[in-house]
């Protein structure tokens, strides 16, 4: 970001620096995260302080005749942002002073530094660009730190200018290649881990955040694609929206190399989108551009960013990877918006947020029958709605296979859609080798994809391999250890390897993450109830149905611990409630089996779990290994119900004499 006229190098003011060859303002040293259009707009009024610097003068600046944006939103957001920084007041200014309808005037004494080397080198280290747009830009070559910054710079007012002599031009590149070639021994950038902080929407409308996340969601899915590098879920990210902490705090609480920020804002049909990525420890900036597209020129948009990303830091990208990025298939802009609204709501993981999610992906199906992704939303929704109870399972996962599969008959490549196909093959067909099968391909196609990890410990687990489960658990919360999801999956799968001291400690670390989870303390509930800790348990699925609803799958735990604790009246009580539930929505009857078993009501158990069978229940992977159903395991028909679902036969690898004592 050069000065407006070239001639400084830095300008101090009060504790703030302003470095415009970095692009950076700094208060006692200390960098302040800031987006390009304020700190262009801080330079500006630091190349003139004291006078007035109008608005059209900003508007030349920062947007161009024929850039798309509402500027005086654009405005008033870029001054609202740098007051912000500069903890500054329009009602009281220290620095930025607001002279209505005119424009505005720096009022802080300004301190200059001059360029330390002569104007001609300065400007032969830039190559001028012109976008698709026609507004031109320069990258700068810092001779201090070796990086690059882009800002936009004005279009030239004299035609002459354009048409500058080609021998000046040669020289010009000649010297820009001298100064790049003497920074060729700078010490090279290792960056093996990298995270995707969220985009900020910088549109008028809040209603536009689902570009912002989705922008934020699609990038972190194209980086994670390469297999070279550790791309951090955007669960853990999302985080940090809006956070004051420093990009070298941010990026050791998530244990990354490099950090990539960027901003969206859409007018119409067009997005810009602009990004940068920094060196975290150092903060250092090493890469920043912008673009300017259609909204239906967005999906290729994010795999050349992350190509010109994986170029910056050089890490090997696989030819098979390369040529997944290049081939980026069209979208219609419509069905994309309505996919990204899907994937939006989807994220809440909410029984309603899910519900909706599938009426966009719905839209953006029939809008465009050929993109892939939108099959694989809808499909992963159903598998949700399957699993929530909104939905009988045996209908949930129908419509989540027949989806997935149309998915990867347009997109083999898709990781998600593997896995989603995995776990409706799991329920539906308890076809345990082509799920196995599926896993493991997505996984080979996204070794970054955590869900995939996940889903894959919960078949290990099923199928006995404790070990192997436990492992691959341990990956998806290292793929993203802020994820109190994934922090309590881990824990789940300890308890279903009977491994109750390892899983009570990670729901408890969980819970110091995030004390209001109510699936951390409706799990954890079981655990200690396994351990004999009836009381604590209670206090825990209590706590669960305090911070959720009373669903099914929570009173099935809290008839669980009533009947384990030898409070039977309440116990029954809990089915009652789970029956009259049933009349106006899906209950599973694991649940109502569950609570029989624990009440040692073996019959009732065995007719629910038949029923469970015929009605695709996604808990019978974990038949085997459940604790739930330890007092059920001695009776023949059990055998008879893991071999109607084809799990091998197999005992847990932990079942205590205690737990075999209380199953005769």
């Amino acid at each position: 970001m050069p000065s407006p006229t070239g001639t400084i190098r830095k300008a101090r003011f009060g504790p703030y620096e302003l470095d415009f060859r970095a692009g950076e303002l700094r208060k006692n040293g200390y960098r302040i995260r800031l987006q390009d259009q304020p700190l262009q707009v801080l330079a500006l009024l630091l190349e003139h302080p004291s006078e007035v610097v109008t608005r059209e003068e900003l508007r030349q600046r920062l947007w161009p005749t024929d850039t798309f944006v509402d500027f005086d939103h654009g405005l008033n957001n870029a001054i609202n942002r740098l007051r912000d920084a500069l903890n500054d007041s329009a009602d009281a200014p220290r620095f930025i002073e607001t002279l209505p309808r005119r424009g505005y005037r720096f009022l802080a004494e300004v301190r200059n530094e001059a360029p330390s080397v002569p104007s001609t080198i300065a400007a032969s280290s830039s190559e001028n660009r012109v976008n698709e747009l026609g507004v031109k830009t320069v990258v700068t070559i810092s001779a201090d730190d070796a990086t690059h910054s882009v800002a936009r710079q004005d279009r030239p007012k004299k035609a002459w200018f354009a048409a500058a002599g080609a021998g000046f031009g040669a020289l010009l590149l000649g010297l820009a290649f001298v100064w790049r070639a003497s920074l060729s021994h700078a010490a090279p950038v290792h960056i093996q881990s990298i995270a995707v902080l969220p985009f900020e929407n910088l549109s008028s409308n809040s209603e536009q955040d689902y570009l912002a996340d989705g922008m934020t969601e699609a990038l972190t899915t194209e980086l994670a694609r390469l297999s070279a590098l550790r791309v951090v879920s955007r669960t853990s990210t999302k985080v940090y929206r809006g956070t004051k902490k420093s990009l070298p705090e941010v990026a050791k609480e998530l244990q990354v190399d490099a950090i990539v920020e960027g901003a969206v804002i859409r007018s119409g049909d067009r997005v810009r989108i602009d990004a940068q990525l920094i060196l975290a420890g150092t903060d250092r900036h090493l890469w920043a551009k912008g673009y300017e597209r259609k909204l239906d020129d967005v999906v290729a948009l994010q795999s050349e960013l992350a190509q010109a990303i994986a170029d910056e830091i050089h890490i090997r990208v696989t030819p098979e990877e390369r040529a997944r990025l290049a081939a980026v298939p069209s979208v219609n802009a419509e069905a994309y918006e309505a996919y990204l609204k899907g994937r939006f709501l989807w994220n809440e993981r909410t029984e309603k947020g899910i519900s909706r999610a599938v009426d966009f992906f719905e839209e953006a199906i029939a809008k465009d029958p050929g993109y892939a992704p939108a099959y694989s939303g809808l499909a992963d929704s159903y598998s949700l709605l399957g699993f929530y109870g909104v939905l009988p399972p045996k209908e949930a996962y129908s419509r989540a296979q027949t989806a997935a599969t149309k998915a990867l008959q347009i997109d083999p490549s898709l990781a998600e859609a593997h896995v989603s196909r995995a776990e409706a093959v799991c329920a539906l067909e308890w076809n345990w080798p082509e799920a196995e099968s599926e896993l493991k391909r997505a996984i080979e196609l996204n070794s970054n994809y955590d869900t995939a990890y996940r889903k894959y410990s919960n078949y290990l687990i099923g199928m006995g391999r404790s070990d192997e489960a436990i492992a691959a658990a341990k990956k998806a919360l290292e793929l993203d250890h802020l994820s109190i999801t994934l922090g309590t999956h881990l824990a789940w799968i300890q308890y279903l390897a009977r491994n109750y001291d390892l899983a009570a400690a990670q729901y408890e670390k969980t819970l110091d993450l995030s004390p209001n989870y109510a699936r951390a303390h409706r799990d954890f509930a079981l655990t200690l109830a396994e351990e004999g800790r009836y009381e604590d348990a209670l206090r825990e699925i209590q706590k669960g149905i305090e911070f959720s609803d009373r669903s099914p799958l929570m009173l099935k735990v809290l008839g669980y611990v009533y009947a384990k604790s030898g409070k039977k009246r309440e116990a029954r009580n809990v089915l009652r409630e789970l029956r009259e539930m049933s009349r106006t929505r899906y209950v599973s009857p694991f649940d109502l089996a569950v609570v029989h078993a624990a009440l040692g009501e073996k019959d009732a158990a065995f007719s629910y779990l038949e029923k469970a069978c015929d009605d695709r229940a996604g808990q019978l992977i974990w038949l085997n290994v459940h604790p739930l159903l330890d007092s059920l395991r001695r009776d023949p028909r059990f055998a008879n119900l893991v071999s109607r679902v084809g799990l091998p036969k197999a005992e847990p690898a932990n079942l205590s004499a205690t737990s075999a004592e209380h199953s005769q």
